[in-house]
């Protein structure tokens, strides 16, 4: 156990927030965490962490040590690549959230291109509709879609995601028509519900906005699986446009409502302070940007 596994130990518990973060990004165990650390304290003669049954706090010794830490094993990673004629590398493992449906239909081309172009860096992708809780769960990196409500994050927008009313022909073939979202109340709805209830829908017109009781026949905290029954017949569905437009150029999917529009929702790569970022998650996120393009769904419903 060297002296730079130690430090690369306290840096990870402390952006992370967990001994177990810390062992997940760093492919190794929770006990050799608590060592690598205990020895760290033992070396400093002072405490780095509080440890209490519900949560880990760094000490204000350990916020002082922090940045020389961080200095050192990136200086350390500039000083290897040096003596072997390369760039610094990323290392170690990039634990991150997606929701599911972009990282399906959107984020796959940007994830392969990393693993190729960085293989040092293992990948720990959780594939979620849910919003993990970063601190608590060692995610370094989220792509977040909506307003962001933890004030200690930092966005990067990455675009907008358009959302659309839409129904299969089947379902509307014999229905009452829909003029304005008031008429929705004669319809079956099937609703997105990541935190297990939806009740309203909001459409803005020319006259302004117009928010709707639904009752919905199916909630449902995928919108892929959303898609699916929509498809099928079921019910009008509000739904991203990466799963709207090739339905409709598919003839399975229909626009209700074309005079109104559904509000589009922020989509951003989240994380903690800058500063705080590996060298891993940076190049994440370069890559991100360079191929923002990708968010910004190129075929568009008639």
């Amino acid at each position: 156990m060297d002296r730079i596994d130690c430090l690369s130990a306290f840096v990870h518990v402390l952006e992370s927030g967990s001994f177990s973060g810390a062992a997940r990004r760093l492919g190794t165990t929770q006990p050799t965490i608590s060592k690598r650390i205990a020895r760290l304290e033992a070396e400093f003669g002072t405490s780095l962490f509080l440890r209490t049954t519900r949560r880990l706090s760094p000490t204000r010794e350990a916020e002082r040590i922090y940045e020389h830490a961080r200095g050192i094993l990136e200086t350390f990673d500039l000083a290897t690549a040096q003596a072997r004629d390369v760039s610094p590398q990323p290392t170690g493992t990039l634990a991150m959230s997606v929701p599911s449906s972009v990282g399906r239909h959107l984020l796959m081309p940007t994830i392969l291109e990393f693993m190729r172009r960085y293989p040092g860096v293992t990948l720990d992708l959780r594939l979620s509709e849910r919003p993990f809780n970063l601190i608590e769960e060692g995610v370094e990196l989220a792509i977040r879609i909506g307003k962001l409500s933890d004030a200690t994050l930092r966005a990067r927008l990455l675009g907008s995601v358009r959302r659309f009313a839409v129904a299969s022909p089947v379902y509307l073939q014999d229905r009452p028509g829909i003029r304005d979202p008031a008429d929705l109340s004669d319809h079956q709805c099937i609703g997105y519900a990541p935190f297990g209830d939806v009740a309203q829908w909001t459409f803005e017109g020319e006259i302004g906005r117009y928010v709707v009781d639904v009752d919905c026949a199916a909630k449902l905290d995928d919108v892929d699986a959303i898609q699916t029954m929509a498809v099928e017949g079921l019910g009008i569905a509000i739904l991203p446009i990466w799963l709207v437009a090739p339905m409709i150029d598919a003839g399975k999917l229909e626009i209700v409502l074309p005079d109104f529009t559904v509000p589009s929702l922020p989509l951003n790569a989240v994380y903690f302070e800058p500063r705080k970022l590996s060298l891993r998650a940076r190049r994440f996120l370069d890559l991100l940007i360079e191929n923002r393009s990708v968010f910004d769904y190129p075929m568009r419903p008639a």
